[in-house]
């Protein structure tokens, strides 16, 4: 029997088909489009119509895969960008007249709880003692656990899309000091010694395919991240675009995103990391 989740965030709209065997996601097939539904909620707390409307093509287009594959159940879900905006009933409204499909709004709570269900589900580490980083377009969570427990979450307003909007006109420094400022106080009562400490979402995947060539299980370390953020902070948006191993589309996010990961790293402490891609969507499917 095949299960169906799409995954409607700040900037991707992802689509995973899968089998559940034995408690295990085995993936079928597995695919991503950035719509940035999340575009200009920051500042505006308003999802915009054209956002709207890429959205809610992609998810058109996602349904009708689930149908071709002859999946069973399909759920749906959206993340920061409509859980931050007061015109969410818009979108939610769009996507049930034109795709027939209800869409939960998850809170921060529920998010970080099917991340951590997500990456406990790789057996690499199911039975490790774990420090998660998740990295969205909109928001970023710090989940730490055992054994597929939480045993303290947090929901942070740092996603790549939030913060490239924030800092467009002001420097790079600025950004710096604001993560710092930042990650200082929220992750004081966080620890990752003896800790597997592991990162998820696109920011962090992009990074990962960029310096190994591949994303699920690449090892980064701190130096590694520090080095490649610098990198691609130096270069023009248009020769980023270049980069192998990155997407164009993106290129102008990376930058944010990949600064949440390495000044998280610095506070922590943590000399390296591990990239994950079994989070929120492997952890919808097994609950």
């Amino acid at each position: 029997m095949r299960h169906a989740v799409i995954d409607i965030g700040t900037n991707t709209v992802k689509l995973l088909v899968a089998e559940i065997r034995d408690g295990q996601v085995v993936p079928v097939v597995s695919k991503d489009q950035t719509t940035r539904l999340g575009e200009g909620v920051d500042a505006t707390r308003r999802l915009n119509p054209a956002a709207i409307a890429r959205t809610v093509a992609a998810i058109t287009s996602y349904v009708a895969d689930v149908h071709e594959l002859e999946a069973t159940n399909l759920i749906a879900f959206t993340t920061s960008a409509a859980r931050d905006a007061v015109n969410q009933q818009d979108f939610l409204d769009a996507v049930r007249q034109q795709c027939g499909l209800e869409v939960e709004v998850l809170t921060g709570e529920r998010e970080a709880e099917l991340i951590f269900r997500g990456v406990s589900s790789d057996s690499v580490w199911a039975q490790h003692r774990l420090l998660v980083l998740d990295i969205g377009g909109g928001s970023a969570e710090f989940i730490q656990g055992t054994s597929g427990k939480i045993e303290r979450w947090q929901s942070l307003p740092l996603g790549a899309v939030r913060l490239t909007e924030q800092f467009r006109d002001r420097s790079f420094a600025e950004l710096v000091e604001y993560l710092r400022m930042t990650l200082w106080s929220a992750l004081a009562d966080y620890e990752v010694k003896g800790r597997q400490f592991i990162a998820t979402g696109g920011a962090t995947t992009t990074l990962g395919r960029i310096a190994t060539g591949e994303a699920d299980h690449a090892g980064l370390t701190f130096a590694e991240v520090s080095s490649l953020v610098a990198r691609l902070n130096a270069l023009p948006l248009a020769e980023r675009r270049k980069i192998p191993g990155l997407p164009p589309d993106r290129a102008d996010i990376i930058v944010a995103g990949g600064a949440v990961l390495m000044f998280a790293m610095e506070m922590l402490g943590a000399t390296n990391l591990t990239v994950s891609t079994r989070n929120l969507r492997y952890g919808a499917l097994l609950s």
